[in-house]
């Protein structure tokens, strides 16, 4: 089990990589960072990650590698993803192979402005990205998180965790059983009801 970990390569939110990073660690999984360019990836936080690869490296020579991608999102994301080419032509050939793809955040656009979205049911954080969704004829969930046929949204960098556990399910089976399941919202203590 493999996964790519599209971080944007300045203003990705530190907490939501730790929140994903902690699930595939702790479920053994691998994982590589690549980017717009390959280097040192800055969150807004503080935090640096080391993207040894860019997306074109990826297509051209290690696709095949890789079981899921996981885009992150933030500020970064809307910046550097939404527009981003490679990125774009990336996300259509992991979807043309079945790979399993999930985006956080503000970077559920990227798979809609692909077109992998179009008519299903997906969610983004509230503000602008609402409105790229829908010129893509996004079916918006207005939910924490949001999986169908391989594909993982989820609004929040605090819904990180839950956000990765379903790319794992999916790696590892299938997490459907009829039609679109919608995970609920923690309650205000913070634990799941």
């Amino acid at each position: 089990m493999k996964i790519l970990i599209a971080v944007p390569p300045t203003g990705y939110h530190d907490k939501e990589l730790s929140l994903v990073i902690s699930v595939f660690d702790h479920n053994k999984a691998e994982y590589e960072f690549a980017s717009t360019q390959a280097g040192y990836a800055k969150g807004t936080l503080g935090g640096r990650v080391y993207a040894p690869l860019s997306f074109e490296d990826v297509i051209l020579h290690k696709e095949s590698e890789f079981d899921a991608m996981a885009i992150l999102g933030g500020h970064g994301g809307q910046s550097h993803f939404w527009n981003s080419k490679d990125l774009l032509e990336l996300v259509k050939i992991f979807r043309i192979h079945r790979k399993v793809l999930g985006a956080i955040s503000t970077s559920p656009v990227v798979l809609a402005r692909a077109g992998i979205l179009k008519k299903r049911p997906a969610t983004v954080i509230n503000g602008p990205p609402i409105r790229e969704m829908m010129k893509a004829d996004v079916k918006f969930e207005d939910k924490p998180v949001v999986f169908l046929d391989r594909i993982v949204t989820a609004r929040n960098p605090d819904d990180g965790k839950r956000f990765a556990e379903l790319i794992i399910e999916y790696i590892l089976g299938n997490p459907e059983f009829n039609g679109p399941q919608v995970v609920p919202a923690p309650n205000k203590l913070g634990f799941d009801i």
